[in-house]
């Protein structure tokens, strides 16, 4: 069994998703780690869970970092168990297998590959998969980043081994409607779904819209329209009980080209005429570099394929304040989030040739864009 494999293996069978801590996860990453200088980024997340991030370096001076989350989605719907990971016909399966413990096993074994003296930087965060608060945590607070800024950041998200030069960013909404929870034969409660409803009637023409406004279409991106998702949470309110409370979760993602203050406000203007609690998250504004950027042909040229843009999210809209990012990885989207997760085995061990070589041509390159 290759290194790669065996440290992906080692890695999903960690549970962290990423309602519980990340604690467990960065022992064994420290391990793997023996003799890189090491730096915790911790915190708390709301919850109160406690959570790490992990900055790791070695070699001399600054190069290339390659940045990935730990953190993976609930196991829903799983029928084997998400935890053991195993390998059939030349595949494995186990949840953060594609998404994304596979990557950030590659770029570990890829950069503790390279000569002792070559500059190497690992960025792997918690919380990705939820609210980003990782990394932001390390993008404020990390001593290493600060002391040796990356010259670009290589994010190992599954794209097939495609480069993705830029993607959309999200706004996400909460809207609580409140009512009073009483046994519904009787006279004594207020229906939260009430209030709610008309909201929802307001968000069902603004989705729509969406779609069809030449405004908020980007003819790069497929889909072209932003797209406006909506969730109901009734808390598990039986039919036979008024709701107390009724919440409306809502993410809107937009890519670069599209201002998204108008859908913005049209949110906050349904939300105070129904008389709703209303959050609004907004994460960084959309990372997109352009064609020509040094960073984008270099990468493309080593991974023999074309950059493009995709409808995802990455960390890219945080660490793009901190170098120039790009997305690529092995895997692919499409088997990320699912019960059936999976990886190539085959494909996590080009990452790490691909990973060694990236690596090798970007410490000696001229990135600026104006050289």
């Amino acid at each position: 069994m290759s290194d790669v494999v065996r440290l992906t293996r080692d890695l999903v069978s960690i549970d962290s998703r990423s309602f519980i801590t990340s604690r467990p996860i960065c022992e064994r990453l420290t391990e793997a780690l023996a003799g890189w200088q090491l730096e915790c980024v911790d915190y708390r997340d709301s919850d109160g869970v406690d959570k790490r991030n992990l900055v790791a370096r070695r070699g001399r001076g600054c190069g290339v970092a390659f940045a990935g989350h730990l953190d993976t989605v609930p196991d829903a719907g799983w029928q084997r168990n998400p935890f053991s990971p195993d390998v059939e016909d030349g595949i494995l399966y186990g949840l953060g297998t594609s998404d994304m413990k596979g990557a950030v096993a590659a770029s570990i074994v890829a950069l503790s590959a390279l000569p002792e003296d070559a500059p190497a930087l690992l960025l792997l965060t918690s919380d990705e998969e939820s609210t980003k608060r990782g990394v932001r945590e390390l993008v404020a607070r990390s001593e290493l980043v600060r002391a040796f800024p990356p010259k670009a950041i290589i994010i190992g998200e599954p794209t097939g081994f495609q480069p993705i030069r830029g993607h959309r960013a999200d706004v996400q909404f909460v809207a609580h409607a409140h009512g009073i929870q009483a046994h519904s034969s009787l006279a004594e409660g207020r229906n939260a779904n009430i209030a709610l409803i008309p909201f929802l009637a307001d968000m069902r023409e603004l989705h729509l819209k969406l779609r069809t406004e030449p405004a908020f279409q980007d003819a790069a991106y497929d889909p072209t329209w932003c797209d406006l998702n909506i969730i109901v949470d009734n808390y598990g309110t039986a039919p036979n009980t008024t709701v107390g409370q009724a919440t409306c979760r809502m993410k809107l993602r937009y890519s670069k080209s599209i201002d998204p203050t108008p859908i913005v406000e049209a949110v906050r203007h349904s939300a105070q005429r129904h008389g709703l609690e209303l959050e609004i998250r907004p994460e960084a504004s959309p990372p997109e570099l352009s064609a020509s950027h040094p960073l984008v042909s270099t990468v493309e040229r080593i991974a023999g394929r074309a950059a493009g843009v995709a409808a995802i999210g990455t960390e890219a809209s945080e660490y793009k304040k901190v170098a120039a990012s790009l997305i690529i990885g092995p895997g692919y989207i499409e088997h990320a989030h699912k019960p059936t997760e999976h990886i190539r085995v085959a494909d996590l061990e080009a990452s790490v040739a691909l990973y060694s070589g990236i690596a090798a041509q970007i410490n000696g390159t001229d990135l600026r864009e104006d050289r």
